[in-house]
């Protein structure tokens, strides 16, 4: 990998620790013991971590102490990455049409680092600066997580420990069906946009 390309790759992640940990401070000062209930917030830590991993990973080859970075910390990162697209999509396209109010939900608080800010540099470093060509299983791979998080929260929601928190968790205020199709439909939303997000990184 090119030194020159490296360093804003290294830039990228520095950018975006900082950024996660302001939105994440000011999420968690909000919400408190229900901040980590929500997929936004999960995957923006998911986000920070690997930021930071990737961040120190491509300071150590700059410095000459590792020839490549390693596999696994593109891999991770690729993962975190989709799930914050994720996070941006379906506050795109669900959320802010329940919310009525497009602008408020892409800037007001600390959604301006997790809703927009972050997601959108993740998507630009990855795709422009990612360190090494990933295979289409990646894609499978990075849809683990979101399945993670469906299940738990499905079954929080069963067990009537969460509410919600998004409206279409509300296994209880909505019929069998409409639970069954929004998780389908979010989950191919999900591979669809792993797969997509692979696209520039294979042609490299």
């Amino acid at each position: 990998m090119k030194k020159n390309r490296l360093k804003i790759y290294l830039v990228f992640n520095i950018i975006i620790a900082i950024l996660e940990s302001i939105g994440l401070t000011m999420a968690t000062l909000n919400r408190r013991e229900t901040t980590f209930q929500y997929y936004t917030q999960l995957s923006n830590l998911f986000l920070l971590i690997t930021s930071i991993i990737n961040a120190v990973f491509a300071v150590r080859v700059l410095a000459g102490k590792k020839k490549v970075m390693p596999r696994i910390a593109n891999l991770l990162s690729y993962s975190a990455i989709c799930t914050t697209t994720v996070t941006l999509f379906v506050v795109l396209f669900v959320l802010s049409w329940m919310a009525g109010d497009l602008v408020w939900i892409l800037t007001s608080g600390s959604m301006i680092y997790t809703h927009t800010l972050c997601p959108i540099l993740a998507i630009i470093m990855f795709t422009c600066f990612a360190p090494e060509r990933l295979g289409k299983r990646a894609a499978l791979f990075a849809l683990m997580p979101t399945i993670a998080y469906a299940i738990v929260a499905m079954i929080m929601n069963i067990a009537r420990l969460w509410y919600g928190p998004y409206p279409f968790l509300l296994v209880y205020e909505q019929p069998v069906w409409a639970s069954i199709a929004w998780s389908i439909g979010i989950l191919t939303g999900a591979y669809g946009i792993a797969r997509a997000l692979l696209i520039p990184n294979l042609k490299k």
